[in-house]
């Protein structure tokens, strides 16, 4: 085989494994941020469940755009040892762009919390110290699923232990930010998905 040939194949390999790569990322695969955020230390997954839906399964309407536009309820097993708080993000990665579309940032969550309730309205309904980041509108909270009509979407609901508290103004705390804050600091992560289909 010559030289030439080689590299025609090589090449065509490589378009295929990127083109399949991105297939599998805007199908429903791991938003761009697990990546960014692997575990620092012990590489523990957590346990993350939803009592408004299954894993994998069709979250109701009543926490979409096209209902109440509620937040879920959120529960994760104990972190483990040094953890110091949580964070969450919840990211639709069915879109066709490098990173995910973001509908809900809250973090310095205690070490001792193991739920979010539902319908979280403004930090009041939180516990002290506990913040809100920038969703995909630009404000604070929590703004649900809605994607184009006819498509289903996996939103990752995701949860990190943390060996810190983060100290983000919530004005200036989006993805971005919150993912710089994070790295060298996840002692452990896990996620639940759900998907919805836009009306």
């Amino acid at each position: 085989m010559n030289t030439l040939l080689k590299s025609t194949i090589a090449i065509s390999l490589f378009s295929l494994l990127a083109i399949s790569a991105n297939a599998q990322g805007n199908q429903g695969g791991p938003p761009v941020l697990a990546k960014d955020l692997a575990p620092a230390r012990f590489g523990t997954t957590l346990r993350v469940t939803s009592s408004a839906f299954s894993s994998g399964g069709m979250i109701d309407g009543r926490y979409t755009q096209n209902g109440e536009n509620v937040s879920p309820s959120l529960d994760w097993a104990k972190p483990p040892a040094g953890t110091r708080t949580l964070a969450v993000i919840v990211a639709d990665a069915g879109v066709n762009r490098p990173e995910p579309i973001v509908h809900w940032i809250v973090y310095n969550i205690p070490s001792t919390m193991r739920h979010l309730s539902s319908q979280v309205v403004g930090d009041s309904s939180l516990p002290n110290g506990v913040m809100q980041g920038k969703n995909v509108s630009g404000k604070p909270g929590y703004i649900g699923p809605k994607p184009p009509a006819g498509q289903t979407h996996p939103y990752y609901f995701q949860v990190f232990a943390l060996d810190r508290t983060l100290d983000i103004d919530p004005a200036s705390a989006d993805r971005t930010t919150l993912i710089n804050a994070m790295k060298g600091h996840v002692l452990a992560s896990g996620s639940v998905v759900g998907r919805y289909t836009g009306q």
